[in-house]
């Protein structure tokens, strides 16, 4: 009997210990980001915490896309989502309802605070989407709708190094919110983020300030948030998306203002048909570049966007001022 009360006791006493004293597991949540350049300021704020996980790939369009397996699984184990709009990601939109209905579900750009620009050229390929719709009689109505919305405003946001840095604001808000025992290590990544996302904009700032004045065209209509963000002349665009074909009438008015010789530089993008872009350049000496607004070739991970911009800026201040892109 004595022995039996002694364990009795030792019980309560391991008891009341647990209970004075609980132990706090505490995991970084699972976080999956929608496109590379967004997925790189959320790695950068999360480093040395935890790695998020890359939503889209290189070979998919965010505005048309069927997830893999593997994609669908990160959805539906995600506690936060972070994306653009659906103006970009179009499917995305639905599929969060469906795959990850109790995760947070962040989207960029309905976020107070950020700058946004409309497709200021939408209105030259107002017939483009028109003559593609009336040749496919299976075309999806529902998809006009979304491209309606995409017309109005441009969902490229992160192309604007100051919008880049109000992301990165919110989005250790949100993981710190979410992981209070990691805010410290989200709040000094961040700091760290924004004082290189305003060098890189003040060495941007330098390197693109002697071609201001000089008439470009590009792919298609992401750049408007440089082009505004260092008063740049407004690109001409061949598309306002890689999916929409250009109209004939369109091709020809800018070969047209190239043959002129105003035109100083034609840039393409790795996600553009490079046959537009021939027949826009013709038999012209022209010069030509390659940016690039999603990061495609490039390694995922923190530095991606730095990489990408560097790089963007680097080949916009050389062709326009003379040199090679």
């Amino acid at each position: 009997m004595a022995k039996w009360t002694k364990i009795w006791a030792l019980g309560w006493m391991v008891l009341i210990v647990g209970l004075a004293a609980p132990v706090k597991v505490v995991a970084e949540p699972h976080v999956v980001a929608s496109i590379k350049p967004l997925h790189a300021l959320v790695a950068g704020v999360m480093r040395g915490v935890g790695s998020p996980q890359l939503l889209l790939d290189d070979t998919q369009s965010p505005h048309y896309f069927a997830l893999k397996p593997s994609q669908a699984r990160q959805l539906q184990n995600a506690d936060i989502v972070f994306w653009i709009d659906p103006m970009l990601e179009t499917p995305l939109a639905k599929l969060l309802g469906h795959m990850a209905p109790d995760a947070q579900h962040v989207a960029m750009m309905d976020q107070p605070g950020l700058v946004l620009h409309p497709n200021a050229n939408a209105a030259a390929h107002a017939n483009d989407r028109a003559s593609t719709h009336n040749k496919d009689p299976e075309h999806d109505h529902d998809h006009d709708h979304e491209h309606d919305g995409h017309a109005k405003v441009n969902p490229h946001i992160w192309l604007d190094t100051s919008n880049a840095q109000k992301m990165v604001v919110l989005i250790r808000d949100r993981l710190a919110t979410s992981d209070p025992a990691h805010a410290g290590d989200y709040a000094a990544n961040a700091e760290t983020l924004l004082q290189r996302l305003s060098d890189l904009e003040n060495t941007a700032a330098a390197k693109l300030a002697g071609v201001k004045a000089l008439r470009f065209i590009m792919q298609h209509d992401a750049f408007i948030y440089t082009e505004r963000q260092f008063g740049l002349s407004a690109g001409l665009v061949v598309a306002v998306d890689h999916d929409t074909p250009p109209g004939t009438a369109h091709l020809q008015a800018l070969r047209d203002l190239v043959a002129s010789g105003s035109i100083a530089c034609v840039f393409s993008e790795p996600l553009g048909t490079p046959s537009q872009i021939d027949i826009i350049v013709g038999a012209s000496s022209v010069r030509r570049a390659t940016v690039d607004p999603v990061g495609i070739g490039l390694a995922a991970g923190p530095d991606l966007y730095f990489n990408m911009m560097t790089a963007n800026f680097d080949a916009m201040a050389r062709c326009l001022a003379g040199g090679t892109g």
